[in-house]
């Protein structure tokens, strides 16, 4: 098998999970046999979410800007080291798009075109384009491998308009596969065409084929590795359930930076590393002694990496967070019982990864008969 593939997803996002799925889908197709490029494809707005300065568009930014000349040397360092890895272990076209009406270039210089993983097809998220469903490919295969619409497009089965876009934009496509089943049960409800739901692409790999761009250990005594993704999943109770779980284990906790709010996670007693980028993240879980994560990568990797881990849930005002993503992993993987909720008990049973293993390949085969059978047409 043999052919050019061009690539489409999130890609340049400093985000730990944008990157290792782009990482890992580029990886499978070409361990398939392809020649593939991620499309070097970035908006304006997504831009502005990852520079270090802010162009000026009002008294924020003046106070962004600000920040960021006080705290110069770590943001910036912080910054390269997500860029210098994204030029170094991904393979991207020669040309950086902005705009869809840029690369129309691009159909003569690739045999398939694949929209990637993450929420690219999330019609609400800040920096989402037409582009992230090839709208600008009109004579070439498109496929799809575990686009994400977002946790919350069942609420949306009303909306005739948003119904009407997402046909238009995926009628020309030859497969299709979305990462949740709410995706797939929401895309069968419009469209005529078969819709497979697939696993994450960074589960696809086997730990070994991130090797090469895992850093070396980070952290010299034993451990516990929290990952809590800034804002979104750091809330007060979530902090105190691994706070529980460390005092119950004599071990001490290290977090990574992930965003300014997760300074606030020092005065539970945590170590803060001021590393952000996923070369870090991967070694922090390839050597911690237990990993507890609020995160759907973080608990994917921590499954890859055969470590003991729990999914940590937070309350907020007195529910508890059963994130789908996580929930529906950790059953395919036969580990419901592995979470951490404040003042509730948890297991503390050692994981049989052989058992884990089984399930995961099951999976894995599955959904690379998927990605062979689109690719190949």
């Amino acid at each position: 098998m043999s052919g050019k593939v061009a690539l489409i997803t999130y890609h340049a996002a400093h985000n730990n999970g944008s990157f290792l799925q782009a990482f890992a889908t580029q990886r499978k197709i070409q361990q398939l046999g392809y020649e593939c490029d991620i499309i070097d494809f970035s908006t304006p707005r997504q831009q502005y979410l990852y520079d270090v300065y802010k162009k000026v568009s009002g008294p924020k930014d003046i106070l962004k800007n600000a920040y960021a000349l006080l705290h110069h040397r770590l943001i910036q360092r912080r910054h390269d080291d997500f860029t210098s890895l994204i030029r170094s272990a991904l393979s991207l076209t020669p040309k950086f798009y902005e705009d869809p009406s840029e690369m129309t270039d691009l159909e003569s210089q690739y045999d398939v075109f694949v929209s990637g993983s993450d929420q690219i097809w999330n019609m609400d998220a800040w920096d989402y384009s037409d582009a992230y469903f090839l709208s600008f490919v009109h004579h070439k295969p498109k496929v799809s491998y575990a686009s994400s619409m977002g946790g919350h497009i069942l609420d949306k089965q009303g909306d005739a308009a948003l119904a009407d876009r997402y046909r238009a934009l995926l009628a020309d496509y030859s497969a299709i596969a979305v990462r949740e089943k709410t995706a797939q049960t929401y895309l069968n409800g419009i469209i005529d065409k078969p819709v497979t739901q697939v696993i994450d692409p960074t589960l696809l790999l086997e730990q070994t084929d991130y090797d090469d761009i895992t850093a070396p250990r980070l952290v010299k005594e034993p451990y516990i590795f929290y990952y809590a993704i800034d804002s979104i999943e750091l809330n007060d109770s979530a902090a105190k359930a691994v706070q529980q779980y460390s005092e119950a284990v004599g071990l001490p906790v290290y977090v990574m930076f992930t965003g300014n709010k997760s300074y606030g996670l020092k005065k539970y007693g945590f170590h803060m590393l001021e590393v952000a980028a996923p070369n870090h993240y991967l070694s922090l879980i390839k050597h911690a002694d237990h990993v507890l994560t609020a995160s759907f990568h973080g608990t994917a990797f921590s499954i890859l990496f055969e470590k003991q881990f729990h999914v940590v849930r937070g309350k907020h005002n007195g529910k508890v967070n059963m994130d789908d993503r996580m929930s529906s992993l950790l059953s395919t993987c036969g580990l419901d019982d592995q979470n951490l909720i404040e003042g509730e008990r948890w297991s503390d049973n050692i994981i049989d990864y052989e058992t884990v293993r089984l399930n995961l390949d099951v999976e894995r085969r599955r959904c690379t008969d998927y990605l062979s059978a689109a690719l190949n047409g």
